[in-house]
């Protein structure tokens, strides 16, 4: 099973960072812009010969149909809302089960997911990035911020991850059916 398909990519990635002890690196971690970072210029490069630092704005997508973009967006606060309140059957009922990915094996995981951590999503920046009206198909643009606490040990983890993640309108609505997340 591919993990980086799994609705629950995030909660992966946040859970495999807090197996390490990077304290210092998360005091550091900010929340994303609404824009890619420019790459940093090397620190014995003298000041004039740094290149200027330049941004793409991530910009919403202008074909989604008002009503296509309001279920989209209630289906995304449905399954945010789902994960945050631990409801299995909620969450699951926004995740598609026409991918490759095996939805009962998903389920399992993201029950386990439920019963070992206390994690927590906030979107910070949203964003409809594409829409296919053919293939009736989106990808929405976010940046997440998430807190993830270990129940045994108490250990939290707190970053901002961003994420793009696809939905696909299937006969009983928006569901999503992949997730890639990066920092």
């Amino acid at each position: 099973m591919i993990r980086k398909f799994m609705g629950l990519a995030l909660a992966a990635g946040v859970l495999l960072a807090g197996c390490g002890d990077d304290e210092k690196e998360q005091k550091e971690q900010t929340e994303a812009p609404p824009a890619a970072e420019a790459p940093k210029p090397a620190d014995d490069q003298p000041e004039k010969a740094k290149p200027p630092v330049t941004t793409q704005p991530i910009e919403e997508a202008d074909n989604i149909p008002p009503q296509e973009k309001e279920e989209l967006m209630n289906t995304f606060n449905r399954h945010v809302d789902a994960f945050n309140s631990k409801d299995l059957d909620a969450y699951m009922d926004t995740i598609s089960k026409n991918t490759e990915r095996n939805y009962e094996e998903e389920r399992l995981y993201v029950k386990k997911v439920f019963d070992t951590f206390d994690a927590k999503m906030e979107p910070k920046h949203t964003v409809i990035i594409k829409y296919d009206p053919e293939k009736k198909e989106a990808y929405i643009f976010v940046a997440m911020k998430s807190v993830t606490k270990d129940l045994q040990t108490g250990k939290e983890i707190e970053e901002t991850t961003r994420q793009i993640m696809t939905f696909n309108k299937e006969k009983d609505g928006w569901k999503q059916t992949a997730l890639s997340a990066m920092k």
